[in-house]
């Protein structure tokens, strides 16, 4: 006889497995042994319960009948475990409570049992499970339960703030989203799916048109969900429900995305625009992404959208949208999916006719989730008809329906139902049968609330980004709901269907349409401007909190909560600014300067602090000065926040400029803020001594911030001996303060510092240290990508790796492809065509210079003179190649006159070196030896590592012998910036035709 053939072996042989399978993350490969492990011990029917000594195991070996009794309940405890793993969370659930109802005393079990109904939403049944397992060992057993089981309690009841990165990686292959995770199965509207994939197939844009209520939402969602994988940048919704006003749809659709609103680094290689314009900033980062976004609650922003995406999809190839409104965006493209209600079933269906019908099917899913174990039965089926025909077949009130069998029958709630349906007879005429059944589903759950729950229902309604714990307390502030009872009365609105929980991130959302309704309660209690005042407040101080963070080592966690709370402090900021709270509006506007700033948003801050310094006020305090300070600096950008280069160009910023300074040391961060910003471009003793107090003040952070703002402006006028002190001095400060977003943005700077020098690998090392700390933030723009790429691609040139180079200047290429902007091809034309000239290619070279011209006049920003003056530089490069000096010149005619308008000196250096190049050509030796003085000047440094000016260098100083040279070259590098800017101009070298 083998061991299989005995029931106690053969158990315990199948325990083992299954439990070494579920240790190791095989669930699957667990749930069947353990199953049959379980069968054997429970089958057949009446058979005594896991944990029940075997009675004639005990009575020959008692202590092999214990052993194999507690074998049994973790065999069963282990099943559950593998159900749940498995999504299958009310098997387990009903797996455990029977399992507890022998052994009440069972921790694992009541751990197991909690994790099962939160996993269905019912996190109140999870907490009253804690409480009653709380008191029966402290009655029972004088203790308490253990750590594990506390910190489940803990984590239900703090709905933990999300944490700063996602708590499980994603699957090989899958693709990003932001998609919510759904709670419920998704029942019905297979041809609705099944058009929308096939629209999004076949076009662009594909609109979910339906009433509230009608799932639109969910559908969205769910066909993102399937088809994610299609696209290599993922699927991500985005709700404008939140978005009051139209001109800021196009900051929503950027802020539920995450990307960045300009690029992290100082791109000055590649096409910039100062315009703050939210669809120039989207275009910029979609461009080239493979990406479906889910745009949903379009109808009362519906014009602002539709000429945002009709846009968007113009500019950007490879976007897709999914979109949900009450109507037609109304553009190019769009293909409509018309969403009527769930098919109903016929008033004489049979069972199985009944079960096969879609609203039937949802009103019992639903309702087998609020009592485990519901059927449609023959006994039951007159009243589940009777419900869902009654209900439409609208989804929000079916499942609000099925939400109320917690408390009622189900004669009872058809019986309710139609009481509240002969009431709504007597409202409106003129609202559309389907929107008096949703709003009387909606009255009548509101009415059967608690009063605590119906309170807390009613305030969070004013929070249309999400609501935490802590949010939903701020709001309930003065009323008669206690804190402590907060979370259980957002579990209880979950369990009743009026709010959903997100597994993911811990938040809940309320419903738009269910949201109106709550506004609409708090209206007529006259009490709506009071509630919003509270979260107001409260998202002012959350702000407060969180602004220093995003500076130090808990930035990640910090800009995560900020992004989290994002719609409702914007929501708080525009009701501040609407109540003429300017001191708030001000303070709000100040906090979120710097968070806005990380995001690459400075048309935001610009925005808002335009609409809080706009309040009329009587007496404007110092904070309101600031605020106006960085308005009027705010439209520089990132390039001037850590370069310096604002330029003064009003009476109005000179004023207050003056002014500002005036009070030596300004209050807070903020002050700080502006002060350097305003500081600096002041080229005075006055201004050199705050900047200095402040780069030797005792806040590490603003030390840093000091030194690498005179750093960039310091390196922008030449002066690289200051720029290397204040670049290192603001490396230390930022690593001691922990911010390694200030880290990412000030390593550049020192790779090109090092470049100068002469240190090309560690250059080389400083930009992927800077590539992997910005990528901690998220993934990079296409343009921070590529302006790595060529960074990188200098060097390797400079290290005579041309093979290297060439391979990463293709690679680069095949990424710009999927951009749509005509800029990142020209100025990669220019990159390679200066690589073909320095290794000979002129036939190649000619091609890549002559492309980008073609584009030259129509595709680069009229005000990109950094762009325009590289590509006449190349082109003058060419020409002296092929010993052509009237070419050359004119080329380097139009390249100095853009070097000279972008105001870089390093960039008018590069055009310096070439007119020394035209100086060689016609004989014009010593010229050419001062003119690569005066670049170096510009520069800052000789730059020896540069092949260009090295074998310039080399024939110049054969031409003139060594001594003529080394003193031709130091009168050009003693020339002043304004001197060595004149000696720079080709017309001293080759006058311009006639």
């Amino acid at each position: 006889m083998s061991a299989a053939d005995v029931d106690v072996l053969r158990f315990e042989q199948l325990a083992v497995a299954g439990r070494e399978r579920l240790r190791a993350g095989d669930a699957p490969g667990a749930a069947a042994p353990l199953g049959e492990a379980v069968a054997l011990w429970t089958e057949p029917p009446g058979t005594e319960p896991p944990g029940t000594e075997p009675a004639t195991v005990a009575a020959v070996e008692p202590a092999a009948a214990t052993r194999l009794a507690h074998s049994s309940v973790e065999a069963a405890a282990d099943l559950a475990e593998a159900e749940l793993a498995l999504d299958n969370a009310a098997q387990a659930a009903a797996r455990l409570t029977g399992l507890l109802a022998e052994r009440p005393g069972y921790e694992r079990a009541v751990a197991l049992l909690m994790d099962a109904l939160a996993a269905q939403g019912r996190q109140a049944e999870a907490l009253a499970r804690y409480e009653e397992f709380r008191e029966t060992l402290a009655d029972e057993f004088g203790t308490g339960p253990g750590a594990a089981l506390r910190e489940r309690h803990l984590r239900l009841l703090r709905a933990a703030q999300p944490a700063p990165v996602p708590t499980a990686p994603k699957a090989a292959g899958e693709a990003p989203n932001n998609l919510p995770v759904p709670l419920t199965s998704f029942i019905g509207r297979d041809d609705d799916l099944a058009r929308i994939g096939t629209l999004l197939a076949e076009g662009r844009l594909v609109t979910v048109l339906g009433p509230g209520g009608a799932g639109k939402t969910r559908l969205a969602v769910e066909a993102a969900r399937r088809h994610r994988d299609a696209y290599r940048d993922g699927a991500w919704l985005i709700d404008l429900a939140s978005v009051t006003d139209p001109d800021k749809v196009g900051g929503a659709v950027l802020a539920a995305i995450g990307l960045r609103g300009a690029a992290l680094f100082d791109a000055s290689a590649r096409p910039r625009s100062n315009s703050g314009d939210e669809l120039d900033v989207l275009t910029d980062q979609l461009d080239g992404r493979e990406i479906l976004l889910v745009v949903d609650n379009c109808e009362h922003v519906i014009d602002a959208a539709a000429h945002l995406l009709s846009a968007l999809l113009t500019r950007c190839a490879g976007l897709r949208v999914l979109a949900t409104s009450r109507e037609p965006l109304a553009i190019d493209g769009e293909a409509l999916v018309p969403l009527g209600p769930l098919a109903l079933p016929d008033p004489l269906a049979d069972l199985q006719q009944a079960r096969r019908t879609p609203s039937v099917r949802l009103f019992a899913d639903r309702a087998a989730a609020m009592r485990p174990g519901f059927d449609i039965t023959e006994d039951n089926l007159a009243d589940v008809l009777r419900i869902v025909r009654s209900l439409d077949g609208l989804p929000l009130a079916l499942e609000l329906a099925a939400a109320r069998l917690r408390t009622l029958t189900l004669t009872g709630l058809a019986e309710g139902l139609s009481d509240r349906f002969r009431l709504l007879t007597t409202g409106s005429r003129t609202a559309f049968p389907r929107h008096r059944t949703l709003r009387g589903v909606i009255a009548w759950s509101w009415d059967l609330l608690p009063t605590g729950a119906r309170i807390v229902a009613e305030r969070i309604a004013v929070l249309p980004g999400g609501i935490t714990p802590a949010s939903a307390a701020a709001v309930c502030m003065g009323t008669t709901v206690l804190v402590r009872d907060i979370p259980e009365l957002l579990a209880d609105l979950v369990d009743r269907s009026l709010l959903q929980l997100a597994p993911d991130t811990g938040r809940h959302r309320m419903l738009e349409t269910i949201r109106e309704y709550g506004l609409e309660r708090l209206a007529e209690q006259n009490t709506l401007p009071s509630v919003q005042n509270l979260a107001a407040h409260y998202c002012a101080d959350l702000v407060a909190h969180y602004d220093p963070l995003t500076r130090g080592p808990e930035q990640l966690h910090a800009l995560h909560t900020l992004r989290g709370e994002h719609d409702n402090v914007l929501a708080a900021l525009r009701h501040l600014c609407d109540t003429n709270n300017s001191d708030r509006a001000i303070a709000l506007a100040l906090d979120l300067t710097w968070y806005w700033q990380m995001l690459g948003r400075p048309d935001a801050a610009a925005y808002w602090l335009g609409e809080a310094t706009a309040i009329p006020t009587d007496r404007p305090g110092l904070e309101h000065e600031i605020a106006e300070g960085l308005l009027l600096t705010s439209q520089a950008g990132q390039n001037a926040l850590f370069s310096g280069s604002f330029k003064e160009g009003s009476t109005r910023l000179r004023t207050l400029a003056e002014r500002l300074l005036s009070h030596g040391e300004l209050p807070g961060f903020t002050g700080a803020l502006v002060t350097i910003k305003l500081a600096l471009p002041h080229k005075t003793q006055k201004g050199k001594a705050i900047i200095q107090r402040l780069a030797e003040g005792p806040d590490a952070w603003l030390a840093g911030y000091a030194h690498i703002s005179r750093a960039h402006a310091a390196e922008n006028e030449g002066d690289l001996d200051q720029a290397r002190a204040d670049a290192t001095a603001a490396l230390q400060c930022f690593t001691r303060s922990g911010d390694h977003w200030a880290l990412a943005t000030t390593l550049p700077l020192r790779s090109l510092l090092r470049q100068y020098d002469g240190e090309l690998q560690g250059a080389l090392g400083d930009l992927q240290e800077a590539k992997q700390l910005a990528s901690e933030f998220g993934a990079l723009s296409l343009h921070d990508e590529i302006y790595i790429d060529l960074r990188q691609f200098d060097l390797l040139v400079r290290l005579d790796q041309t093979a290297r180079a060439t391979e990463l200047i293709a690679t680069t290429r095949e990424r710009a492809l999927r951009s749509t902007a005509p800029g990142m091809a020209i100025l990669l034309d220019a990159r390679e065509a200066r690589l073909m000239v320095q290794t000979g290619n002129l036939d190649r070279a000619r091609q890549l210079i002559e492309a980008a011209e073609s584009g030259l006049s129509t595709q680069l920003p009229l005000d990109d003179d950094h762009g325009r003056a590289l590509i006449a530089t190349v082109r003058a490069e060419l020409c002296l190649q092929l010993a052509d000096g009237p070419g050359a010149a004119h080329a380097l005619t139009r390249a100095y006159t853009a070097a000279v308008n972008s105001q870089d000196l390093p960039i008018v250096a590069t055009v310096a070196v070439t007119v020394a190049g035209l100086a060689e050509l016609l004989g014009r030796h010593r010229d050419a030896a001062v003119t690569l003085g005066a670049a170096a000047r510009l520069r800052g440094d000789q730059d020896r590592t540069d092949p260009h000016i090295r074998t310039l260098s080399t024939r110049t100083r054969t031409a003139l012998g060594h001594k003529d040279f080394a003193e031709a070259y130091r009168a050009g590098w003693q020339l002043d910036a304004t001197a060595a800017l004149a000696r720079s101009n080709p017309a001293l070298v080759a006058p311009p035709l006639s």
